[in-house]
C-alpha cells in the first residue's frame, strides 16, 4: 500500500511504497531530503474500505499524481551539509618567521672586516716599510734601471714618475704595477659580492636586483662626482669673505665651513680634537648625506614602506660608494705600491663599513620617517636629516680620526662599534617582526576556534 508524504520544503505530494516507510529519500522535485512516514492505521483501514469502490476517474487534463520511486543513485542529488574541519588535517600554526639563516645574514658584514682587522693588528705597517722596499727595487735594478730611479728621485719628481721609473714600474712587494686596469676588476668582483650578499637578504622580495645595483651605480658615480664637486666649490672659497644675508652668502659659508674641515682633517699637525671635528664635519658628514640621498627619496615609495627594502637600498648606496672609492684610492695611492692585503681592506672590509654606516643611516630613517612628514620650507630638512645621519657621520669621523693618528686599536674598536651599533637597530626591527608574526598567528587561531564551533 502507497504511503502518502509531501516534501516539508517544496510542499510536492508524493506516493511511496510501504516498504520505504522510515527511510530518508530526496524529493523529486527539489531535491531536498525528507523522512517517508510510517503508515497510520486509520488511513490504512480506509484504504481497504474504499478498494471495492469505483475508482474516480481523472480528467484529461488534470496532472496524474505522482508515486514515488526510488531514483536511480546516479540520478541522486547530493544533500549539501556543513562539514566542520577537522583540527588533524588542518597545517600547524606558525609565526611565519624568517630562516635562522637571514635573521643573522647581517654578520657576513663582520667578517668582512678581517682583512682590516688583520691589517690594524699588524706590527708593521705597508706603508712605512715603501722606503725600504724602494731602496730594495733599486738595489736589484740594473745599472740603467738604477740611473733612471736617481734621476726621477733627483729631480723631485711626482710618486707616478718614481714609480713608473722603477722595473715593472712597482716596488718588490707591490700586487699590480702603476699603470694597470687591473683594480677595475677587483671592483667589479666586490660588486658580484655585494650584490650577491643583498640578493640573499632581499629573498623575501623586499627589493630588485636591477633596483639595487642602480642605487650602487649612482651613488659611485653621481653620488661620488657631486662629493668632489662640492669640495672643489669648497677649495675655491679660501681667502674670499662675503657680507650678506642673501642664500648664496649662506652657501658661500657652508661651503667655507667644509674646506676648513678638510683642512682640519688633512692638517698632520692638528691635534685629536681638531682632526675629529674635521674628519666629522667634513669628511663624515658629506660622505654618508651623499650616501643617504637615494634613501631619502625612497622613503615614500612602494618598496620604502618596509625596512627591509630601505634597509638593503642602504647598504647598497654605502657598498657602492666604497667601491667607488677604492678605485680612485687603489689608481693614486695603492697601484705599484701595496701588496695584495691593503686591496682586500679597501675593497672588501672598506666597503662593509660604507654599508654598515649607510645601513645604519637607512634603519635610523625608518624609525624616524615621522618626523619628515610636515616640512615646509628647506630649513625644516635640517636637524631632521642630522639627527638620522648623526651616529653613523661621528662613527665614520671618529675612525678617520684614530687612523690619522695611528690609533690602530682605537679605530679597530670604532669599526666593530659600528657594526654593533647596525646589528642593535637590527635587531630592534627584527623584534618587531616577530611581535607582528605572533599576533597574526594569534587571529588565525581564533579563525580556527570559530570555525571548529
Amino acid at each position: 500500500m502507497p504511503i502518502t508524504a509531501n516534501c516539508p520544503a517544496c510542499g510536492k505530494r508524493h506516493k511511496a511504497p510501504d516498504r520505504l516507510a522510515g527511510r530518508e529519500v530526496a524529493c523529486l522535485n527539489c531535491g531536498q531530503s525528507f523522512t517517508i512516514p510510517q503508515p497510520d492505521v486509520e488511513d490504512a483501514a480506509a484504504a481497504v474500505l474504499d478498494a471495492g469502490e469505483p475508482a474516480e476517474t481523472t480528467a484529461p487534463d488534470a496532472e496524474p499524481e505522482r508515486t514515488y520511486e526510488p531514483a536511480p543513485a546516479s540520478r541522486a542529488r547530493p544533500v549539501a551539509r556543513r562539514r566542520v574541519p577537522d583540527v588533524a588535517t588542518l597545517p600547524p600554526l606558525t609565526t611565519n618567521d624568517p630562516p635562522l639563516w637571514l635573521r643573522h645574514l647581517h654578520w657576513l658584514l663582520a667578517l668582512a672586516l678581517i682583512p682590516l682587522i688583520v691589517s690594524l693588528s699588524s706590527s708593521s705597517s705597508e706603508e712605512d716599510s715603501i722606503p725600504a722596499r724602494i731602496q730594495q727595487t733599486l738595489e736589484k735594478a740594473t745599472p740603467g734601471e738604477q740611473q733612471r730611479i736617481l734621476s726621477a728621485l733627483s729631480d723631485h719628481s711626482s710618486l707616478d714618475d718614481v714609480i713608473n721609473a722603477l722595473p715593472d714600474h712597482r716596488v718588490i712587494g707591490a700586487l699590480f704595477p702603476r699603470t694597470t686596469w687591473a683594480h677595475w676588476g677587483l671592483a667589479a668582483a666586490a660588486t658580484v659580492l655585494f650584490l650577491a650578499f643583498m640578493m640573499f637578504l632581499a629573498s623575501d622580495g623586499s627589493a630588485q636586483p636591477l633596483h639595487v645595483l642602480v642605487v650602487g651605480l649612482i651613488t659611485a658615480t653621481l653620488g661620488v662626482g657631486f662629493l668632489l664637486l662640492v669640495q672643489m666649490l669648497a677649495a675655491l672659497t679660501r681667502g674670499f669673505v662675503i657680507i650678506g644675508g642673501s642664500v648664496v652668502a649662506l652657501l658661500f659659508y657652508v661651503l667655507k665651513f667644509i674646506a676648513f674641515s678638510y683642512d682640519a682633517a688633512s692638517d698632520p699637525d692638528n691635534g685629536y680634537f681638531l682632526s675629529f671635528l674635521g674628519f666629522t664635519m667634513g669628511v663624515g658628514l658629506c660622505e654618508e648625506l651623499v650616501k643617504a640621498i637615494p634613501l631619502f627619496w625612497h622613503r615614500n615609495e612602494e618598496g620604502g614602506s618596509t625596512w627591509r627594502g630601505l634597509f638593503i637600498w642602504g647598504l647598497a648606496s654605502g657598498a657602492g660608494f666604497g667601491i667607488a672609492e677604492g678605485i680612485i684610492y687603489s689608481s693614486r695611492y695603492y697601484n705599484g705600491i701595496s701588496g695584495p692585503g691593503m686591496y682586500a681592506v679597501r675593497f672588501l672590509s672598506c666597503v662593509a663599513l660604507h654599508a654598515i654606516w649607510s645601513g645604519s643611516v637607512a634603519i635610523t630613517l625608518y624609525l624616524k620617517r615621522d618626523m619628515f612628514n610636515h616640512i615646509d620650507t628647506w630649513h625644516d630638512w635640517i636637524g631632521p636629516v642630522l639627527f638620522v645621519i648623526g651616529v653613523p657621520m661621528i662613527l665614520h669621523g671618529l675612525f678617520d680620526t684614530c687612523l690619522k693618528k695611528d690609533l690602530n686599536a682605537a679605530a679597530l674598536v670604532v669599526a666593530l662599534l659600528s657594526f654593533g651599533y647596525l646589528a642593535f637597530l637590527n635587531s630592534r626591527l627584527r623584534g618587531t617582526d616577530d611581535e607582528e608574526a605572533r599576533r597574526e598567528m594569534l587571529r588565525e587561531y581564533k579563525r580556527r576556534r570559530a570555525a571548529m564551533s
